[in-house]
């Protein structure tokens, strides 16, 4: 099982992270491998989460990739759970959701 956790927290680095993203799930699919993609998102990048935003996540989410928003980045931008795109699951903390996602064993990437 191939247990990936990708970081995003600049908005200059979207179209590497989505870019890889893809791959991964592509090579999974295609080498027959399982395992969980998911997406930690804080910081600055947490503004793309929205509704409008530039960033549609929806590709993600059609695909199984799991997005979480860090919930330290949304209060400090004034950004509420409503304000999210669909199918974005809050977590308290990003920093700790890596940190709990490594430790149990999945790989970390942040481009």
């Amino acid at each position: 099982m191939l247990n990936t956790v990708f970081h995003i927290d600049e908005t200059q680095k979207w179209s590497v992270v989505i870019s890889n993203l893809k791959h991964l799930h592509e090579w999974m699919q295609d080498n027959n491998e399982s395992g969980v993609i998911e997406l930690v998102i804080n910081g600055e990048a947490i503004s793309d989460t929205v509704v409008n935003s530039k960033q549609d996540l929806n590709d993600l989410f059609v695909i199984g990739i799991d997005v979480r928003a860090c919930k330290n980045s949304m209060d400090q931008r004034e950004i509420q759970e409503e304000d999210l795109q669909n199918h974005v699951k809050i977590v308290p903390s990003g920093v700790v959701e890596l940190a709990i996602k490594q430790h149990d064993g999945f790989g970390y990437i942040k481009p």
